[in-house]
């Protein structure tokens, strides 16, 4: 019995804090989603402009990245090397995305300059992820 104990790995406090902001964050913009398309929450003309002119690719890739975050979060959480790769791979789609929807969807006169500033905080802080996901990498918690 005292093996089992002894092998076990204690998360580091950032460990807790990312995991539950992610799974917050992953819900926060599922939720959104669902609201802003049941009519629930009143949209101006260029957002419902916006939102009429997104494709299936472009609801597919916004359910896709809120997968590979959601699977980030939860195998970073189960201390998993793969919690790197899947922040990795979302900040990297993130980036080529928010890219696509400012030059070709409009995006920016959509959500000004506010929705940028928050854009740019929450690629800031998906960038940081990948940095702290990857330290643990190298240092050998995450396995």
């Amino acid at each position: 019995m005292e093996e089992s104990v002894s092998n076990r790995r204690k998360r580091p406090f950032w460990v807790w804090v990312i995991s539950i902001f992610f799974l917050i964050s992953v819900g926060w913009t599922f939720s959104s989603f669902y609201l802003v398309l049941s009519g629930a929450v009143p949209l101006n003309p260029e957002q419902e402009e916006y939102f009429t002119n997104l494709s299936a690719f472009d609801y597919t890739s916004t359910l896709g990245l809120g997968v590979l975050n959601l699977l980030g979060a939860v195998s970073l959480f189960l201390l998993h090397r793969a919690a790197f790769y899947f922040f990795a791979f979302a900040f990297g789609v993130n980036v080529l995305l928010t890219i696509w929807h400012a030059v070709a969807k409009g995006w920016l006169a959509v959500v000004g300059g506010p929705g940028l500033v928050g854009m740019v905080l929450g690629l800031g802080i998906l960038f940081a992820v990948c940095v702290y996901s990857w330290r643990l990498l190298q240092s050998g918690i995450l396995r």
